[in-house]
């Protein structure tokens, strides 16, 4: 139970949380649980929206308010550098609740605040601490709805795949629909879309089922666990993998528009081969769920280490245009069933107690420090030494995330590292 000094030290996250209280008095319980995924999955859809709008348009909105490239770069660095530091503490608080809905609604309400500030705020410095909040408060919302979603799978109260396919749905549909709308409105208009998705994940915590991603009775956890998981090679190994092949992406998310726009390919033929991606990484999160469970997460982190040596391989090589969206469905193996493996990792051998602390530790390094740092050094490879060099740079980090995964394979028995 929260002790009654800690009531007062963070105010607001307890009266949102009170406020959290009063949908499970208006929904019956049977109701709550057969809609439990469709509540879920609309939080996901809030988060994922603003991410549509904010890979492609944030940078131009920014532009428009009197930011330089440097200045954004800064920033975007700034909130990645506060995610590493701050993530974890974050996420051991979240893992300390008895009830995972206080950390979603606390972290979706200040989601929520940075949105507004884009939109209320003229002043430069202000804009960049809202820009900073909303693009931390993204980075550690994800990764604790993960954990919550998955707990939630496990107690039988929705199907995770559907769920978190969910989101990727609304990030294709928001850089179809939304770059459209967009296009004929103007970049200008890409702060009140994120304030107003970001709104949405919000109200959306409020509707969240209670007991769904209850731990089953799972000892409280205690600070000095938190080390345990980085003093254990195995976790290492899986962490390492899968922020390799998710890092293995940086050329991709940061350069690829670049260079099939060179090639002469349109902005139509663009979305259709994102499209293709996301699409097959749907597939996956959907139909893929008793496969997954068959078979060891580290040969799902290793096929997808193979799969992004294979893909940026061939992606080097500037195939034909019918090959390349061939080469797009990879992305089923190299973004989700390497994702997929690291949930199902988490799940079989962290204790439930550090799922929140490990989910985002797998968050952190792979989407956040490995992925930056290759973005950045991809930069310099991509202008001095051309694409093909940058590519080949991401096909050897998944071969190293593939021998990583097996060499964890080998020391794993499948159980939990530690009670």
């Amino acid at each position: 139970m929260q002790t009654p000094w800690a009531f007062f030290v963070f105010p607001p996250g307890n009266w949102l949380y009170i406020a959290h209280m009063f949908p499970d008095r208006l929904f019956p319980s049977r109701m709550r649980k057969n809609r439990a995924g469709l509540f879920y999955a609309l939080f996901y859809s809030g988060q994922f929206i603003l991410l549509g709008v904010q890979l492609p348009f944030f940078a131009g909105w920014l532009t428009l308010r009197g930011f330089s490239a440097p200045e954004i770069g800064v920033l975007t660095a700034s909130a990645l550098v506060a995610r590493l530091a701050l993530g974890p503490f974050v996420a051991f608080w979240a893992d300390h609740q008895e009830d995972e809905r206080r950390s979603l609604v606390v972290i979706s309400g200040m989601f929520a605040l940075g949105g507004a500030g884009l939109v209320l705020f003229a002043d430069k410095a202000l804009i960049a601490a809202s820009a900073f909040l909303i693009l931390w408060a993204f980075g550690m919302l994800v990764p604790l709805t993960d954990a919550a979603v998955l707990r939630a799978d496990r107690n039988g109260w929705l199907h995770y795949g559907r769920t978190r396919a969910t989101g990727s749905a609304a990030f294709l549909l928001t850089t179809i629909i939304g770059g459209a709308l967009l296009t004929q409105l103007g970049v200008a208009a890409a702060a009140p879309v994120m304030a107003g998705a970001a709104f949405f994940a919000f109200l959306t915590s409020f509707l969240l089922p209670p007991q769904a991603g209850d731990r089953g009775g799972a000892k409280p956890v205690s600070w000095r666990e938190a080390p345990y998981l980085l003093a254990k090679p195995v976790f290492l190994l899986a962490l390492l993998s899968a922020g390799l092949t998710q890092g293995a992406h940086a050329v991709y998310y940061a350069f690829a528009y670049l260079r099939w726009s060179a090639l002469g390919y349109s902005d139509l033929i663009i979305g259709l081969l994102w499209a293709t991606g996301v699409v097959a990484e749907i597939f996956v999160l959907v139909a893929a769920r008793e496969l997954v469970r068959r078979r060891s997460p580290a040969i799902l982190l290793c096929a997808g280490g193979a799969a992004a040596a294979i893909r940026w391989m061939l992606t080097a090589a500037e195939p034909p245009l019918a090959a390349l969206f061939l080469i797009q469905t990879t992305h089923a193996l190299t973004f989700a069933a390497a994702y997929l493996g690291a949930i199902e990792f988490i799940d079989r051998a962290v204790p439930v107690r550090l799922s929140n602390t490990a989910m985002t530790l797998m968050s952190a390094t792979g989407v956040g420090a490995i992925t930056g740092v290759a973005t950045a050094a991809a930069g310099f490879i991509w202008a001095g030494a051309g694409p093909a060099a940058a590519y080949m740079v991401m096909a050897a980090m998944g071969a190293v995330a593939c021998a990583l995964a097996l060499i964890a394979a080998t020391r794993w028995d499948g159980g939990k590292l530690f009670d």
